[in-house]
């Protein structure tokens, strides 16, 4: 049975990531009868360690079943790599700030100053601490297990498409009973441009620098920067102003992903990773780089 099930690793990965996040908040959502108005921060909060959990314990319980204790030193080994070239960390931990940033800049002067970056104390606070969190727990399971697996069969590119829409629907269960009430009728188009559209294309990102640096960590702190950043400088405004500038951040990201496509192809680097897709054993890549 371990046998048949390890063919299957990526498909019970994601299964078991989308059930701890999505089985979490409907038992939420239950404790409080299914009305999204009730939903508060509390029960926001408790929903946002689910989704913490869904990933990092999937990807910890199915490394350990498959290949035991080896295995599982092995991931937490991945974590510890700290060696990558300056400009990949460069390009982690700037890109969304510029970005959104200089996006809400501009919107502030020449359509409405409500899109001034709105950077409070607590804000700042918020960012760095759920930031950290999300890019900690979360990139254990998506980079850690999800992504070899899906290098082995796929493209760089391809991997990180399928990974990013996976990535992306995966915020949608709590984000209905988290915004539904305030969104209404605009919730989907809202989730849609704010989660999957950027999502998407940040991870295909996000796999473009592991090609580079090869390094677990590393995406670790630009998942956290990209939460965190966003939790800090999104301003207050209407739904219909939201729409706008995370819009205009969803093409940003997109156009970026265009030049890097061009420039370096379907296999997102020019230089390759040591060992970057994982051997057909299942055992995960060194992560040394060259």
């Amino acid at each position: 049975m371990k046998t048949n099930l390890q063919r299957h690793a990526l498909p019970l990965y994601f299964v078991m990531a989308y059930a701890i996040a999505w089985g979490g908040s409907l038992l939420i959502a239950a404790q409080n009868s299914f009305q999204t108005s009730a939903i508060g921060i509390p029960q926001i909060g408790l929903m946002f360690l689910f989704m913490l959990a869904g990933p990092s314990l999937s990807s910890i319980i199915l490394t350990t079943y498959f290949e035991g204790k080896s295995g599982l030193k092995q991931l937490f080994a991945r974590m510890k790599n700290w060696h990558f070239p300056w400009q990949w960390g460069a390009v982690a931990m700037l890109t969304v700030p510029i970005i959104a940033t200089t996006i809400l800049l501009l919107l502030s002067v020449f359509v409405s100053p409500v899109y001034k970056p709105n950077i409070t104390l607590q804000a700042l606070g918020f960012g760095i601490v759920a930031g950290s969190l999300a890019g900690f727990f979360e990139e254990i399971g998506w980079t850690g297990f999800a992504l070899p697996r899906l290098q082995s069969r796929y493209s760089a590119l391809a991997s990180g498409f399928i990974l990013g829409v996976l990535w992306a629907f995966w915020h949608i269960m709590a984000d209905f009973w988290g915004n539904n009430a305030t969104f209404g009728l605009h919730w989907l188009p809202t989730f849609i441009i704010y989660w999957l559209m950027p999502l998407t294309a940040y991870r295909i990102l996000m796999v473009w620098v592991y090609q580079n640096s090869g390094s677990l960590p590393l995406m670790q702190i630009m998942h956290a920067f990209y939460s965190g950043t966003l939790g800090v400088v999104g301003p207050s405004t209407s739904v219909e102003e939201g729409l706008l500038w995370k819009a205009l951040f969803a093409a940003a990201l997109w156009v970026m992903l265009t030049g890097v496509v061009i420039r370096y192809g379907g296999n997102l680097s020019r230089i390759r990773v040591k060992n970057e897709v994982m051997a057909a054993s299942g055992k995960y890549p060194n992560e040394s780089y060259q």
